[in-house]
């Protein structure tokens, strides 16, 4: 870093509060030099989560739900780097390349914490090997070129019970994520079944597993009970109160020694913490930071927390902020404020976080969607153009604002695309040798 130097902060995470933190600094800090800001990310994109489902169903090119986070920043440096560890003692985070493990010791005056966090499995048996996780634009990619594959597959076997294996999908886990990527599943599935002559209608089937008495518990019970409802109608099966015990290659183990024979289960059943977080000695129980209403670490000044990996008390509810984008992007221009308030010494800046959710939206597929803002309710049509004008509003940038809808217009009108990248499949057991 140059000499000169003398006020550095660093933001461990590209995600949504990791960025709008980098993006509030710049704007304070535009004219100063002696203030270096530098985001590590271990991707130099930021994934909109929220429409990674219709990259599984081809509703949405897979490029066009990512933004280059170059793009977005302009006096933050950007390093390409996964962190490694933390020296709190000595102000450094040891950092290293994936690709050619070249490791990068970066000091730093003042620390922002956003490094979201990772799909957890729980402790279930084979969960992270064999079932597909929906966290970045990888997964869906893999995903999807597994679902065509198994169609493909399907169209080649003439036993009607394997078939019936290889088209049921399984997504373990009934909240928002679930539900979204289960309803896209579904309407890419019916849609797909039309191509392969030999795939039956009775032979496919979308089952949604959960532990708990209904889905979609961000929503009010009456909304999650219509969309439990529509999605029944549509064929959709559920599995609720019931928890899953282990995941195999071909099976999704369940209470009573009961099997759903599958060979694609879709995890989107919660989170875990990011390793380097949960190994820090303030981190609780869970691996996650707790913090006090300024988004600071007690006890440790100059290090912030912000998205997933932070417990943040909101004092309306007396409970944690939920892990949103929502709340990410607000806490993020937040934190933003009040390091910059540290760096200029002047406490009487520094602000409280205080936001009340907006709302929740969940797409249901087929054009619908239930939908609860500032109290008041929609299901159905409305609600599905609202959920799609609101994310769209969301995305960053005119570029990506005219990709997404001109997807969404050529969806109207134009065939899914089930085109198989192989190169993109999990490796799977050699076929058979020939005995002949």
């Amino acid at each position: 870093m140059p000499e000169n130097t003398t006020k550095r902060v660093l933001i461990l995470g590209g995600g949504f509060a990791g960025l709008e933190a980098a993006q509030t600094l710049e704007n304070i800090f535009s004219e100063n030099d002696e203030v270096e800001i530098t985001l590590v990310s271990k991707d130099n994109y930021l994934v909109f989560t929220s429409m990674l489902a219709e990259v599984v169903s081809s509703s949405i090119e897979a490029k066009h739900v990512v933004i280059p986070l170059r793009e977005g920043l302009k006096k933050t440096t950007f390093k390409e780097l996964e962190v490694q560890n933390i020296d709190l003692k000595k102000k450094v985070v040891a950092c290293y390349h994936f690709h050619t493990c070249e490791t990068f010791n970066l000091e730093y005056d003042y620390l922002v914490l956003a490094m979201g966090s990772i799909t957890g499995y729980h402790g279930v048996t084979g969960a992270e090997e064999y079932s597909f996780p929906l966290k970045n634009l990888a997964n869906a990619m893999v995903l999807r070129s597994h679902i065509i594959d198994m169609f493909e597959r399907a169209d080649l076997e003439q036993d009607h019970d394997v078939r019936k294996r290889l088209l049921t999908f399984a997504v373990v886990g009934g909240g928002y994520t679930g539900i979204e990527v289960a309803a896209e599943l579904n309407d890419f599935v019916s849609f797909s079944r039309r191509f392969y002559r030999h795939v039956n209608a009775d032979e496919v089937r979308v089952v949604v597993i959960d532990p708990g008495d209904r889905i979609m518990h961000e929503m009010s019970e009456g909304l999650a009970e219509y969309g439990l409802n529509l999605l029944k109608k549509r064929g959709m099966e559920f599995r609720l109160q019931t928890r899953v015990a282990g995941v195999t290659a071909d099976s999704v183990e369940i209470q009573d020694d009961e099997k759903i024979e599958t060979h694609t289960a879709i995890w989107a059943a919660g989170t875990s913490p990011q390793p380097v977080i949960a190994a820090l000695p303030f981190a609780d129980k869970h691996g996650r930071i707790e913090v006090n209403e300024y988004m600071e670490v007690p006890d440790n000044p100059g290090i912030w927390a912000v998205g997933d990996c932070a417990v943040i008390p909101d004092s309306n509810t007396g409970k944690p902020y939920p892990p949103t984008a929502q709340h990410a992007t607000r806490e993020g221009a937040r934190v933003g404020h009040n390091v910059a308030a540290a760096i200029n010494q002047k406490d009487e800046d520094k602000r409280p976080f205080a936001y009340k959710t907006q709302g929740m939206l969940a797409p249901l597929g087929h054009r619908s969607a239930v939908a609860e803002i500032k109290g008041f309710r929609f299901s159905g049509f409305f609600a599905w153009l609202m959920w799609r004008a609101i994310y769209l509003g969301k995305l960053p940038g005119w570029d990506r604002k005219i990709r997404v809808s001109l997807d969404w217009f050529l969806d109207i009108f134009l065939p899914k695309d089930i085109i198989q990248l192989k190169f993109l499949m999990k490796e799977r057991q050699s076929p058979p040798e020939d005995k002949a």
